[in-house]
């Protein structure tokens, strides 16, 4: 064989072939030993052990291809008689070594070239088929990687999903899954490129160093693999175990791949419209409405939502969803592009005036001083003046003679090219006739005037309804206008009986101007002196901003039904990916399907390592049998390795020290896992999770990567038991030639598994068992974390900052009367629109101002659990009987037929120590009948109200009415019922007295934040403890019923609901919830009481949050400030739990994996005492085979003294598996000490069993133990 030494084999030309190793010619004539009978005197035939040779021709050759006319079967050869092929009978080197005394065709250099055959065989996984399946494989990754990145970028994630927890293991645990049994496949490249690089490197080229023929990947770690691959310039277990590590790292990043976000899409629905403004008329008609005012005052003071159809600015088209008539969610909500109805006021100012003509009387029939006066008016704008006559009297002094008017409808025609006059316009005016310094005649002070036309018009909208509080998302500006009747009409229709003006006069403060004051909180004593253009102006607009979108929805919407078009914002849960990580992973795809592709280029011819597998123990024999150059090198290198006979190397996985370690790890995560379970259970949670950021990474990647740790030393010890196992089933039992010729540790693990099951090796049946099971821990570990929003709890201290005191100032004040009537709007039309609530005031609930807290963070979503005093109104109401009261009637008849009535009720009270009894009367005016039922029930409703107690005080007292402002309990008597004409008598009559007092209960309330204060959440409403009740102390004033409730007009004939009084009104529909019948319902006694408290409560208390709440000082309130304690819950705490069901499988595989190693333990413990191994599940592996047994050398060092060569037929390499498996049928084969009859020499080695001439000794251990070290392995003939 020829070496070039001189040429370092790192510089050699890629183009030059590979080397082609030349197997040792075969002969066409070999010696056969065959065994010699002899006749006994029986007449049986035996051999005794004696072998005469014998000639054999015409054996098969080397191949086809190199001997094509010589090849042909051979029988198999049987137990009963067994050819022994030596090349020399006397030989005792070995049976692998050139022989000597047969006859050796010539073979010269050219024919030695000539009997070259290119190698055909390559490893299964190191084929290029395989590998550009990978390659390509890792590039579709890489590419789908990119499309999915791409896509869930413009597409706001890849597709729907669920947010639940089964759904965020699927693709938590599915990339990590598939990328384990991706790096599965690829362990078996990374296996075969470790196991045959030196084959590789043997066939690159003749120079192969003497550590390449000692060099064993297989048995290395990692690291050590990479130094030793590059260093050497193996770059094909470089970049293969590079592609390795990376695949690992994958499995770490991919449980954070994939995540579940929650997005809102838009989405195409039908909507049904509910009604329309089109349909409006001029001659439409408006039912006096007062809740119209009520509902905008109630929006304006206390922001309550708007009623539904209802926006700042216009009313617009109700839309529904479905057949059930649904409205949108918070969760999904619609939009629509609707008709919007808009009211506006364009005005023109006064000019200039003049006094055409005045008259005065000085004292007009006794009322004053009498004017007739005209007055000329010019507005900008107006072609023509308004000329305006005017007439009125004026008590003496006359001073500040104040005049109004307001002149509607048609009266104002005149044109004005500064208004649109597209509806019916109105003229608004005031005046003050003044003395003149000398108080000698009047002046008219300037006038303020504006001519003012409100319009109405139509335009597309697009409202998005969440079932709550519409929000308006657009305004086109198309308009269509809307022809309607006089709006100032319909806005003195939607005002209060005391706000109506007349239709051409107003007198006094009655117009647009004192309906504007009130509505923003003026009491009269803060109306203005003298009044501008400009006041009038804004009067009229700001009515119109105010009032116009709530009149527009009860007086001119049309019910008419339609259909339409709209989006539905529906909150999906999208599967999104994250950009970092998976440009990472594409990064990692496309360098492995690089790698991958310059291996396939790289080592295309490479990977061709011989003409059948010579890694097997049968190919190793077959290999250096036909090539005694290698076996040579190898003796000069190594010589017979010792390890092979007293070796006691054991793979560091499982040694005992490695086995401890290990199992304390196992142990300590296992526990580990139920500790920190109990505590997730126990606290809510292991840790707090800050949304942003890769902090998830460690609840994702690190348990991975532990639980890959754990995998990869199960891995580790499978491996090393596979490998081990053909040595080791060897020196149990007798084998046959596919035993031989076999690898577990090449196999996929389930066919590792059938064999070991077969070989009944059960170290590797449980090996392997766990290393599959192990295989799905870092897909399960990843999942065993996840996070849940889980509200956390922190106790803290708030100081109470305010507290609660009779006014200072009790006497009857018309600005408390302002402030009294601002609440009205609160009783009117609740359930159309949430009411927020002034700050520290819920319903009727009154509670404390706090102390703000600077560590709490209003960006995060806080609630604050507190039980505090809240103050209210309580009743305690009782039922007279009917022998306490009463109750008369009567009736008259009118001018022109009506029959009036009239009811009188008297309640006798009495102190029941005190014999004089006192009694207080109520007359009724009960009203007319309804026309259009004349016989039906009148309902009528009235108040007896004293200042004191009447029941304890009525016999000393004198009835009085309660007008006085100040009084700490109120004791009202109601009364109502039905009255029947037809009867003409009462069908039904209740009476009720009742005592409201301010009280003080412990309520359990909710904070939240809002606009960066803590304020009472609506909810969760509070819940106060009525049996925690108590009297208030120190007590407070008490509001009377006097401008405490809302004003309204029932509708019908001016005289039809007359019974009904004041308090009672606000409760019949449309302002309230029941109906008129309700006051001649039994059964609706409690609603009707429970309603008029309801009422008196809320104002009470709203009112009490203005008047009666001061600060605590030095000087003011309790000392010290009274403490609260309180818990604030973060209500977005984001929490990381672990899954009790994923922790109990984890614990359980970590459970078997412990008990393995435990039993591994145990059983080497036992054994080293000298017990049987029949049921040790620990295989002995310490000194099975030397460190690097894999390598060329050992395989050499172990067969160079075996008499497998000679059982192999000629050619053998060439054959198929199944040819050679047929000829070597019937040999068993052992590993363990022959001797060799020739030269009586022992060797340990794999040899054929029933051979005379190699006989068997037994295994390593018995054999040492049965001839105490007597055997040398030199000859013992001489």
């Amino acid at each position: 064989m020829e070496y070039r030494d001189d040429v370092p084999r790192g510089h050699w030309k890629k183009s030059q072939k590979p080397y082609t190793i030349r197997r040792k010619p075969i002969s066409p004539k070999t010696l056969s030993y065959e065994p010699i009978y002899v006749e006994t005197s029986s007449g049986t035939a035996s051999n005794n052990d004696t072998w005469k040779p014998r000639e054999e021709t015409n054996l098969i050759a080397n191949a086809e291809s190199e001997f094509p006319n010589t090849s042909r079967s051979i029988k198999p050869s049987s137990k009963s008689q067994i050819s022994t092929s030596y090349t020399d009978s006397n030989v005792s080197n070995g049976l692998l070594k050139a022989t000597e005394n047969v006859k050796v065709a010539g073979i010269d250099e050219e024919s030695n070239h000539k009997g070259c055959v290119a190698a055909s065989w390559r490893p299964t996984w190191l084929r290029p088929l395989v590998l550009a399946i990978f390659a390509s494989l890792f590039l579709f990754l890489a590419v789908a990687l990119v499309v999915m990145l791409w896509y869930s970028a413009n597409n706001s994630g890849l597709f729907e999903s669920h947010q639940s927890l089964s759904h965020t293991y699927v693709w938590r645990f599915g990339p990590t899954a598939f990328l384990t049994i991706l790096t599965i496949f690829w362990a078996r490249v990374e296996l075969q490129a470790m196991m045959y690089m030196p084959w590789i490197s043997l066939r690159s080229g003749p120079s192969l160093g003497e550590s390449d023929l000692a060099l064993d990947y297989t048995t290395m770690l990692l690291p050590l693999v990479f130094s030793r691959s590059f260093r050497r310039r193996h770059y094909l277990v470089f970049l293969v175990a590079s592609i390795s590590a990376l695949l690992k790292a994958q499995i770490i990043l991919a449980p954070g791949l994939y995540s579940l976000t929650e997005l809102q899409v838009t989405r195409p629905i039908d909507v049904l419209l509910q009604d329309t403004f089109d349909s409006v008329t001029p001659e439409t008609t408006y039912t006096p409405d007062a809740s119209v005012y009520y509902r905008a005052r109630a929006q304006y003071d206390f922001n309550v939502d708007y009623p539904y159809g209802v926006a700042e600015g216009f009313a617009f088209q109700t839309f529904y969803t479905g057949s059930e008539f649904s409205r949108g969610t918070v969760a999904n909500p619609v939009t629509a592009t609707v008709d919007g109805l808009f009211l506006g006021t364009q005005c023109v100012k006064l000019n200039s005036y003049a006094i055409l003509e005045q008259h005065n009387i000085a004292n007009y029939q006794g009322r004053g001083l009498y004017m007739n006066f005209t007055v000329e008016l010019q507005f900008d704008g107006c072609e023509e003046p308004f000329i305006v006559p005017h007439f009125d009297a004026w008590p003496s002094p006359r001073l500040n003679a104040t005049f109004w008017g307001l002149q509607t409808d048609s009266k104002v025609a005149r044109p004005c090219s500064g208004l649109p006059l597209q509806a019916p316009a109105f003229l608004y005016y005031n005046g003050v006739f003044k003395l003149q310094s000398d108080n000698s005649s009047e002046y008219l002070h300037p006038p303020a005037a504006v001519i003012c036309e409100p319009h109405a018009w139509l335009s597309k909208v697009q409202v998005t309804d969440d079932g709550l509080k519409p929000t308006v998302m657009a305004v086109y500006d198309e308009r269509r206008p809307l022809f309607t009747p006089n709006i100032m009409t319909m806005f003195n229709n939607s005002l209060p009986p005391k706000d109506i003006w007349h239709a051409d006069t107003v007198s006094g403060w009655t117009g647009p101007l004192s309906v504007d004051l009130r509505f923003r909180g003026h009491a009269t004593t803060e109306f203005p002196e003298v009044v501008t253009t400009d006041m009038l102006q804004d009067s009229s607009q700001n009515i119109t901003r105010r009032l116009g979108p709530f009149a527009s929805h009860y007086h001119l919407r049309q019910k008419q039904s339609s259909g339409g078009s709209g989006t539905s914002l529906q909150r999906i849960v999208r599967l999104t990916i994250n950009p970092k990580i998976c440009l990472a992973m594409i990064a990692l795809f496309i360098f492995n399907a690089g790698i991958t592709a310059f291996l396939l280029w790289r080592y295309y011819h490479d990977t061709s390592v011989w003409h059948r597998d010579p890694a097997t123990l049968l190919g190793n024999s077959m290999f250096l049998s036909n090539h005694p150059d290698i076996t040579n090198r190898t003796a000069e290198i190594k010589g017979p390795s010792p390890d092979w006979k007293s070796g006691a190397f054991t793979p560091l996985v499982l040694k005992t020290t490695s086995r401890v370690v290990f199992c304390i790890f196992t142990i300590l995560l296992a526990s580990s896992l139920i500790v920190t379970l109990r505590h997730s259970e126990t606290s809510d949670g292991l840790a707090t999770i800050d949304e942003d950021g890769y902090l998830h990474l460690m609840w994702t990647s690190f348990p991975a990567t532990i639980a890959l740790g754990v995998s990869l030393y199960i891995s580790s010890c499978d491996w090393s038991y596979r490998d081990l196992a053909t040595l080791y089933h060897l020196s149990r039992s007798a084998c046959n030639s596919c035993d031989l010729d076999r690898s577990l540790l090449d196999m996929l693990g389930l066919r590792a598994l059938y064999y070991s099951f077969r070989y009944r090796l059960w170290s590797v049946t449980v090996s392997q068992s766990l290393a599959l099971v192990c295989g799905i821990l870092t897909s399960l570990i990843s999942i065993i974390f996840t996070v849940e929003i889980i509200p956390g709890s922190t106790p803290i201290q708030f100081q109470q900052k305010t507290w609660f005191q009779i006014r200072d100032n009790v006497g009857y004040e018309l600005d408390y009367t302002a402030k009294q009537e601002m609440f009205n709007g609160l009783w009117t039309r609740r359930e159309e629109g949430s009411l927020t609530y002034p700050e520290n005031t819920f319903d009727n609930l009154l509670f404390h101002d706090l102390e703000s807290i600077d560590i709490l963070d209003p960006s995060k979503n806080l609630s604050v659990a507190i039980t505090t005093p809240a103050t209210k109104v309580e009743s305690q109401c009782t039922q007279l009987s009917e022998d306490t009261y009463d109750i008369s009637h009567y009736n008259t008849t009118t001018t022109n037929g009506t029959v009036a009535y009239y009811a009188a009720v008297v309640v006798t009270f009495c102190d029941p120590g005190n014999d004089k009894p006192r009694r207080i009367k109520k007359d009724i005016d009960l009203g007319i009948t309804d026309p259009a039922d004349p016989l039906g029930s009148i309902y009528f409703s009235g108040m007896l109200q004293t200042q004191a107690n009447p029941v304890v005080d009525g016999c000393m007292l004198e009835s009085q009415l309660a007008h006085s402002n100040l009084t700490t309990a109120l004791y009202p008597t109601y009364v109502w019922g039905a009255f029947d004409p037809a009867q003409n008598n009462f069908s039904f009559v209740a009476v009720w007295t009742c005592k409201y007092s301010w009280v003080e209960v412990d309520a359990e309330t909710n904070l939240i934040f809002s606009d960066g204060r803590l304020a009472i959440d609506p909810e969760n409403p509070p819940r106060p403890d009525m049996a925690s009740m108590r009297p208030l102390d120190p007590t407070l004033d008490l509001n009377t019923w006097f401008a405490m409730y809302p004003e309204v007009d029932l509708g019908g004939t001016g005289d039809q609901f007359k019974g009904v009084e004041g308090p009672f009104r606000p409760l019949i529909k449309p302002y309230g919830t029941l109906d008129m019948s309700a006051f001649g319902d039994e059964g609706q006694q409690a609603d009707v009481m429970q309603d008029i408290y309801h009422n008196y409560a809320l104002s009470s208390a709203q009112l009490a949050n203005v008047v009666n709440r001061k600060f605590i000082t030095a000087e003011s309130g309790p000392a010290p400030a009274p403490v609260v304690e309180a818990t604030v819950y973060d209500n977005g705490r984001r929490r990381l739990v672990q899954n009790p069901t994923i922790t109990y499988i984890v614990v359980g595989i970590l459970g078997a994996v412990i008990l393995f190693n435990i039993w591994a333990l145990v059983s080497a413990l036992i054994r080293c005492c000298g017990g049987g191994d029949s049921w040790l599940l620990d295989m002995d592996a310490r000194g099975l085979a030397p460190d690097g047994f894999h390598s060329i050398a050992s395989a050499a060092s172990l067969l160079q003294n075996s008499n497998v060569a000679t059982h192999l037929p000629p050619g053998s390499e060439m054959m198929s598996s199944d040819e050679v498996h047929g000829h070597m049928h019937g040999l068993d084969f052992r590993l363990g000490w022959f001797r060799r009859e020739c030269d009586q020499t022992r060797h340990y080695t794999i040899g054929v069993m029933g051979d005379p001439a190699f006989h068997y000794m037994g295994v390593r251990r018995s054999s040492k133990r049965a001839s105490a070290g007597s055997f040398r392995k030199e000859s013992v003939l001489g």
